[in-house]
């Protein structure tokens, strides 16, 4: 099957492109082509398909589990995982109160995490919160109101040599900081944009960010609200952008008490993410947060207290 001819239509009027010779058949055509406008495109069989204005994808889960070995009666939340699902990094009361930075390895995706250990370099006397690590492992930001940053929860960053290896001592990231509070996410779209979430526009109502760079080693530029999403009546945070940055996973709620899982989509880089929904598959009446995708797309980790106190979630996508 051949694609002859390409039919942009505009409001009521049609205009008729030139023929595409390309010996391809017209689903490939269908999954290649991504337009803006509403077209059909007419196959050398007299069949017709239309091109432009997909629906965006719909999200299905499986019923979401606990992650059983990682939980303790003490608030845990917040995971963040290797690309490889390897090692996953959390925080836990479970020391006491503030927070702390915990980790637990396995060795193989398929098996339970062995026991979580403290993170030492990682944590001080203060507030950490929203740690992340990278696809390599390497890399690692979190937020904190230890002394030496801009003010309030400040985003800090640490790596390491190998996997095997300990932490830097983490140092304060100026770039995606602000005197009010500021929490970092996973970089997406190939490591290029860090969503953040920040209250520096209206006080305890956090927005979504991203701060972009033109390479994964160089540094990020100053963050821009992602304005088609900002709503300062409601505080949305939490974002995780996927590796194709169309996809982008958020949490959305009031200032204080539950708050649900959400997504929007959109069909390019270059246009807003019009299309949003709530994840109802996973959403309850309680509190929802902390999405994490896995490189695969196959599960999405989370943080939930349905259970009377916070634990980790995991759940597979149909």
């Amino acid at each position: 099957m051949r694609l002859t001819s390409l039919r942009v239509t505009i409001g009521t009027g049609a205009v008729l492109a030139q023929q595409l010779q390309y010996r391809r058949t017209c689903a490939a055509i269908f999954g290649l082509i991504h337009l803006p406008l509403m077209a059909a495109a007419a196959c050398g069989d007299g069949s017709l398909i239309v091109l432009g204005e997909r629906e965006p994808r719909t999200f299905r889960f499986d019923p979401p589990a606990v992650v059983a070995e990682l939980s303790d009666p003490a608030k845990t939340d917040n995971p963040t995982l290797s690309a490889d699902l390897l090692e996953i990094y959390f925080t836990s009361e479970r020391s006491g109160i503030p927070a702390d930075i915990w980790r637990a390895r396995r060795a193989d995706p398929s098996e339970p995490f062995a026991e979580p250990q403290l993170v030492d370099e990682l944590n001080s006397t203060r507030t950490e919160t929203s740690p992340i690590v990278s696809p390599d492992g390497l890399s690692f930001w979190l937020a904190s109101d230890r002394a030496g940053g801009l003010g309030d929860l400040d985003v800090w960053v640490a790596t390491r040599e190998s996997r095997d290896a300990a932490w830097s001592t983490p140092s304060d990231a100026p770039e995606l900081s602000s005197a009010s509070k500021d929490l970092p996410r996973l970089p997406g779209q190939h490591e290029r944009v860090m969503p953040l979430a920040s209250d520096r526009d209206k006080r305890s109502y956090y927005q979504l960010y991203f701060a972009s760079r033109s390479a994964p080693s160089e540094p990020f530029e100053t963050p821009e609200l992602v304005s088609e999403l900002s709503d300062l009546e409601a505080s949305l945070v939490d974002g995780f952008l996927t590796d194709d940055g169309l996809t982008l996973f958020y949490v959305r709620g009031p200032s204080f008490g539950p708050a649900d899982l959400y997504v929007a989509s959109r069909r390019a880089l270059s246009e807003p993410f019009g299309f949003s929904t709530a994840l109802s598959d996973l959403n309850t009446q309680s509190d929802e947060r902390d999405p994490w995708l896995s490189a695969d797309g196959r599960q999405l980790f989370f943080s939930s207290d349905r259970s009377g106190h916070y634990e980790i979630y995991v759940a597979g996508l149909r």
